[in-house]
């Protein structure tokens, strides 16, 4: 099979996905489904927060090694702490929702499946990243994402370096993803954080903590 028959046969697999997916996302998908991922992967997110927290470590030193740490804990917040989780809603394969998570973020033909995952994202976890702005920025969170991407490609597969206001992009994202977004979906499924990334759901636990304050 040719390059471009292989890309056409990509494209229309990844349609058939989108359209068998579509209906069940749209109307059938569920809060407790993110809530049983959430709850059977309470730990997900601590590989992206330590990513992060070694680029901090960082700052200051080495705005290239902050700019790779920082990316990593961007693609990894994303797809493991938002989209993973929706996905495996869908084709309730671990394996299989890996893949297709893989996919949707680094591949174009994935634009439409895309669109879809950010829209239950929207309905079910209370935010849109293609409309939040980060204070300081004129962008939104989900474009600031694609740039992250594209600058971590130059760097990456072009050894370029990056700069200061590169790395600090880059941090600002990944704060904004594991700080305050991935937060949010959680407070909204009812559960909560320990360490900022261990999701807890003791309800008691959660009572004493708001006692406490």
């Amino acid at each position: 099979m040719s390059m471009d028959e292989h890309d056409v046969a990509y494209e229309r697999y990844m349609s058939d996905l989108y359209e068998e997916h579509y209906h069940e996302a749209i109307e059938e998908f569920t809060d407790e489904l993110l809530i049983s991922y959430y709850t059977d992967n309470k730990l997900l997110a601590k590989p992206a927060i330590n990513s992060l927290c070694e680029a901090r470590k960082l700052e200051g030193a080495n705005p290239t090694a902050v700019f790779i740490l920082a990316a990593i804990a961007v693609e990894v917040g994303l797809k493991v702490t938002l989209l993973k989780p929706i996905i495996f809603g869908l084709v309730h394969d671990n394996s299989v929702a890996s893949l297709i998570t893989d996919l949707t973020v680094s591949h174009p033909a994935m634009k439409k499946y895309q669109q879809l995952l950010l829209r239950v994202l929207d309905q079910h976890g209370g935010v849109n990243i293609e409309k939040i702005i980060r204070e300081g920025s004129d962008k939104t969170l989900w474009d600031e994402i694609k740039e992250v991407k594209e600058l971590r490609n130059l760097i990456m597969h072009r050894a370029e370096k990056a700069s200061i206001a590169n790395a600090d992009l880059a941090l600002g994202v990944a704060s904004t993803i594991l700080e305050k977004v991935f937060p949010d979906v959680v407070a909204k499924m009812g559960l909560h954080l320990h360490n900022d990334f261990q999701i807890c759901d003791d309800f008691k636990c959660k009572l004493k903590s708001a006692q406490d304050k």
